[in-house]
């Protein structure tokens, strides 16, 4: 197509219409719509924008390119408010620090950083602070102090989600010396924090810093709460957060060995509705399990509406892995209190869906007669497997596929 064309449809269609290519991922046809009509650049260069997502080794989605396509038309900053950045090489960020590229998009309202060596040298000076940004995710990356002060700075911050980081600096000094810097700046007022998949003395420093009295971080609005690996100590932070979110808490993550499980009153949570135990790299214990059904039986005034167990592997095979499992008193645990709360079973590896679905009718006969019981697969046969897609058991609409199932809630 060359040139450019008179459209006389009204605005209010053409925008429909080139939000249907975007949720049909038709990246080609917005681009020719941005070259055939004026009246379409806008909303096609809108739309294409919006979210962005840069990996260093991608040469199509190159961050150098990205980063001289804005130089050369500034006015496409504007459009970008979701961020996703891989780097891996030091060599890359030495030449566009991570403080250049956010100051150019000053729109942000969700950043997901991914393996960034050079966070450590930057100096808060440098870093663009403010209330855009709503959502910050960190994965496989380095925390240190200059990145504990940025996120700090972002008082309209909402969502943070720390995934298999590191802290550089010294844990035992690292919350305090963070705290002191910080003390100055707004509350920010978190809806979603994760901590999963780190070190036990990253996750213990990093629940320090949230929670000590210098910190920022307020949770008296936290609805989501994930974390994993916990120590006597870190455990001793998770209760000071949960004591504050206690009127607004409605789902709780929480992965690996969890001390002193019972000291948590769950019925003091009004609003708890969804309990996730497990990810997809932990399966639980048979004595965690345990555990979970005492305190959920405790916790029969709280209106649960679901529970879900990651398991590693499947059901099938006679699941010998978890053949002693208390199953039988899970299912009294939620039924118990004249509720019916909902089980998922998330199985990361399994041969079958079918199977499966069997297993759990007879493991479960009161939640399966209820419809209350479902089967999530993520790895049901080879060819699902290399597609990415799920397979998904009800026992009132039976198998379906599924793409993305949990919103996310597994890595």
């Amino acid at each position: 197509m060359e040139g450019t064309v008179a459209v006389q449809l009204p605005q209010e269609v053409l925008d429909t219409i080139l939000n249907k290519l975007h949720l049909e991922d038709d990246v080609q046809t917005l681009k020719q719509c941005a070259l055939t009509a004026r009246c379409l650049v806008q909303t096609a260069q809108r739309i294409l924008f919006y979210e962005v997502w840069l990996d260093e080794g991608s040469l199509r989605h190159n961050p150098h390119f990205f980063l001289i396509l804005v130089e050369d038309s500034p006015h496409l900053a504007k459009y970008v408010t979701e961020l996703g950045l891989c780097i891996i090489s030091p060599q890359w960020g030495n030449e566009y620090p991570l403080a250049y590229l956010l100051s150019r998009l000053q729109s942000l309202k969700r950043v997901l950083l991914r393996t960034y060596p050079d966070v450590a040298p930057l100096p808060i000076s440098t870093l663009p602070g403010g209330t855009a940004i709503r959502s910050f995710t960190l994965i496989d990356a380095s925390v240190t102090f200059a990145m504990f002060n940025w996120l700090a700075a972002h008082s309209g911050l909402q969502d943070l989600h720390f995934i298999r980081v590191r802290a550089l600096d010294s844990d035992a000094t690292l919350p305090s010396m963070a705290s002191q810097a910080v003390s100055s700046y707004a509350p920010v007022q978190l809806r979603r924090f994760k901590i999963d998949m780190c070190a036990l003395e990253t996750t213990e420093a990093l629940l320090q810093w949230a929670t000590e009295s210098g910190s920022p971080m307020r949770f008296d609005t936290l609805r989501e709460l994930t974390v994993s690996h916990l120590t006597q100590q870190s455990f001793v932070y998770l209760l000071r957060i949960l004591d504050m979110a206690k009127d607004s808490l409605s789902c709780l993550q929480l992965v690996g060995n969890i001390p002193r499980l019972s000291s948590i009153r769950f019925s003091t949570y009004r609003n708890l509705r969804r309990i996730i135990y497990g990810n997809s790299l932990n399966s639980p214990s048979k004595t965690m399990l345990k555990a979970w059904c005492i305190a959920l039986k405790e916790s029969r005034e709280i209106k649960l509406e679901s529970f879900v167990i990651s398991l590693l592997h499947g059901l099938e095979g006679g699941w010998l892995q978890y053949h002693d499992y208390p199953w039988k008193e899970l299912e009294d645990a939620l039924i118990s209190g004249g509720r019916c709360a909902r089980l998922v079973l998330y199985i990361v590896h399994a041969n079958s869906i079918g199977t499966n679905a069997d297993t759990i009718r007879e493991l479960f006969p009161q939640l399966h007669a209820s419809d209350a019981c479902d089967l999530v697969v993520q790895n049901p046969d080879r060819f699902y497997s290399e597609s990415g897609l799920y397979w998904e058991y009800t026992p009132r609409s039976g198998e379906r596929m599924v793409v993305q199932p949990f919103d996310d809630l597994f890595y």
